[in-house]
């Protein structure tokens, strides 16, 4: 028979064994934009659209705030384009709750122009091809370097911000195939 100490012993790397795995195979809590929580005030804008005009916060917010959406990008993403097309489909709803939308991506002036007339587009489509805006925002996809195509695209994701460019909430998934729904959207704004 085996000593009572060798027992322990074993009975002890048995348990540590079998338990640590429960422990580095928990999930993390995905946390969009952790740099910028919500009730922190969003960087400033300074961004040309679709049309070549300038964009401040305070032009792009309605008179209780903005929905901006940071996408990856209207020429290339799938993805994006139907989350446009869906967000561009209620504008009228977030009007009604005195909310603006804008979108953003790395796409140049020239791409913003075609996918407003691509998916009928009425919100400003802004242009942020230096990442400059991204960068400030906490939400480059560090995943690509200098010179690849997908370099410069944010982690995709909302902001909902106030009239004084406080964040109020923010909405995305860590799956970029996954966007927030327009309802969820409405819901989120509705409550504010």
């Amino acid at each position: 028979m085996m000593p009572l100490s060798a027992r322990l012993a074993v009975l002890f790397v048995l348990l540590v064994s079998t338990s640590l795995p429960l422990v580095s195979t928990q999930a993390q809590e995905f946390v969009w934009a952790p740099a910028l929580p919500v009730g922190s005030t969003l960087p400033p804008i300074d961004a040309v659209d679709q049309n070549g005009q300038r964009h401040t916060l305070a032009d792009l917010t309605g008179s209780k705030g903005l929905i901006l959406i940071m996408s990856r990008s209207f020429d290339w993403c799938p993805y994006c384009k139907v989350q446009l097309e869906r967000m561009q489909a209620a504008q009228e709803q977030f009007a009604a709750l005195g909310y603006s939308l804008a979108a953003m991506t790395y796409d140049p002036i020239a791409t913003l122009k075609e996918a407003e007339e691509e998916h009928g587009t009425s919100m400003p489509l802004l242009s942020d091809e230096d990442t400059r805006h991204v960068t400030a925002m906490g939400i480059l996809n560090t995943q690509y370097s200098p010179g690849e195509r997908a370099y410069g695209i944010p982690y995709p994701g909302i902001f909902v911000i106030d009239a004084q460019g406080v964040i109020r909430a923010k909405l995305a998934e860590e799956d970029y195939k996954v966007r927030p729904d327009v309802s969820l959207v409405l819901e989120t704004v509705s409550a504010l």
